[in-house]
């Protein structure tokens, strides 16, 4: 009978440029009883390129750093879910760019099968790529889905699609599906990545406002955004579920590390201010509650962005 697994992001552990390695997050994880982690490019990037330095291309350094993990893991007894975030692809118009990010694909999906990561994650397109290369029509995204989909089923590999809030085109589950469907193949093959932070963020939240979180008609919105998911989507359509909260943000931004005024909010919320659920301001047990209710019983895993995973220090 199929369980709830609760995983965590590598990334949610504390910064690689903090200096926190991934092989010592996977022991903290272990420690306080996460049964799998999520591995972060970013993280992956950072154990490549400070222990595998001497190996003379990126796919040789990436990939020795990917056996590391997944022997570190074995050790802890620790399981793998994905690999994330892989970007920038969705709404591509020009055929030669997608062919570039089909070939990083693959060196992914071989990452995937080193790691024994069932889950390729892939996010829709986001800021800051200029917006005119990529088409919010959906047959143009649906039919570069298909071509990733395809790669992946030959790999054996599940995609997991995710809409975050500030999603240059797509930004809401609704969307994504309407991509999914359009795609055409097998449920197993392009699934949801479900985001409590992205879905109650984006239908009923206000990121910069501290006195009013959560705009007048927001939990309404958020409800009619529930009930639609309740009525149409399978269980065995969502590849993994993500849980987190968040703060309001500051717009100035002061002490954030990394600055950029040009963002858009909900981003400036996700970089800085995401916790675990019920430490900050967000219905996400409403979103949570809408997933479980639909029966879902897979990995879920927590994700907290917050200016705390830069600090230096090792707890």
């Amino acid at each position: 009978m199929p369980r709830i697994q609760i995983a965590i992001a590598s990334n949610s552990l504390g910064k690689s440029a903090a200096g926190h390695t991934i092989l010592r997050k996977l022991e903290a994880a272990s420690q306080h009883g996460f049964e799998g982690m999520e591995i972060s490019i970013e993280c992956l990037e950072a154990h490549a390129t400070s222990v595998f330095a001497a190996l003379p291309t990126r796919p040789a350094r990436l990939s020795a750093a990917a056996a590391d993990v997944r022997q570190r893991a074995d050790t802890l007894g620790m399981q793998l879910i994905a690999l994330n975030p892989f970007g920038a692809y969705d709404g591509l118009r020009d055929a030669a760019e997608v062919d570039a990010r089909l070939e990083e694909a693959e060196l992914w999906f071989d990452l995937c099968a080193i790691l024994r990561v069932g889950i390729f994650q892939i996010t829709s397109a986001l800021y800051p790529l200029d917006a005119a290369r990529f088409s919010p029509d959906v047959a143009t995204l649906a039919a570069n889905m298909r071509r990733l989909g395809l790669l992946a089923q030959a790999r054996g590999i599940r995609l997991g699609y995710e809409a975050p809030a500030w999603g240059m085109h797509l930004d809401t589950w609704q969307q994504i599906d309407a991509v999914i469907r359009r795609a055409d193949l097998p449920v197993d093959v392009v699934q949801h990545c479900l985001d409590t932070f992205h879905i109650a963020a984006r239908v009923a939240g206000s990121p910069l406002d501290a006195q009013q979180p959560v705009r007048a008609a927001g939990m309404a919105d958020l409800q009619r955004s529930l009930d639609e998911m309740r009525a149409s989507l399978a269980p065995e359509r969502i590849a993994y579920f993500q849980l987190s909260d968040a703060t309001a943000a500051d717009p100035d931004q002061r002490g954030y590390p990394r600055r950029d005024l040009a963002q858009p909010p909900y981003m400036t919320q996700s970089r800085n201010c995401r916790v675990f659920p019920g430490e900050g301001v967000l219905p996400v047990f409403e979103v949570a509650k809408a997933v479980f209710d639909l029966g879902f019983k897979g990995w879920v895993s927590m994700e907290v962005f917050h200016t705390d995973m830069w600090e230096e220090r090792p707890s």
